[in-house]
């Protein structure tokens, strides 16, 4: 069920590059920072070993700064509040980057980030220590509205390892939709 419900977000992100027209504004101009409040839930996938059945709502407020043409290094915040059992992750991610396949009003993306954070989650197999590093990959598109204003809707990989610094180092993956909206 879980899969399948991934599948039909990526076939949405897909369906929506594909019918919205290539009019209006781009993407951001370059030396003003774009300002984003993503928000999102998913759920765990085992890549590896594990087996805990995590449940997260994710909060992720990000700036990006546009490189080029088709490229903006990003800087995401974490904020991640886990369910199944009750938990945090908190840090931030301040290496990121995002690339866009297009350049109209609908940009379709890739995009990738690494960071650091904390996670009370130590009761679960798959983190072991307090202290974990972040890695996000993601699928999405941006939807430009009207004046400075936007939407992101997103289908990300998200993993929290300890690097191989304590064992076991399973490490936690989810698998996260996340919307967003251009603030300023």
């Amino acid at each position: 069920m879980k899969v399948r419900l991934s599948l039909c977000a990526l076939l949405l992100i897909v369906f929506s590059a594909l019918t919205f027209g290539q009019t209006g504004e781009g993407l951001p101009e370059r030396g003003h920072p774009e300002w984003v409040l993503n928000a999102g839930y998913g759920f765990s996938v085992h890549l590896r070993d594990g087996r805990s059945n995590e449940h997260v709502f994710l909060f992720e407020p990000q700036a990006g700064f546009r490189l080029g043409s088709r490229s903006e290094y990003l800087v995401e915040g974490h904020l991640a509040r886990y369910f199944t059992p009750k938990g945090f992750a908190a840090g931030i991610l301040p290496v990121g980057v995002r690339l866009f396949l297009g350049q109209g009003a609908v940009a379709p993306y890739v995009s990738g980030g690494v960071g650091f954070g904390w996670t009370d989650l130590t009761n679960i197999d798959e983190i072991s220590r307090r202290f974990n590093f972040f890695l996000q990959g993601s699928l999405g598109v941006r939807r430009s509205l009207s004046g400075n204003r936007a939407w992101t809707l997103e289908v990300r990989l998200l993993h929290y390892s300890n690097a191989g610094t304590a064992s076991p180092n399973i490490g936690l993956n989810s698998l996260v939709l996340l919307a967003g909206w251009r603030i300023w």
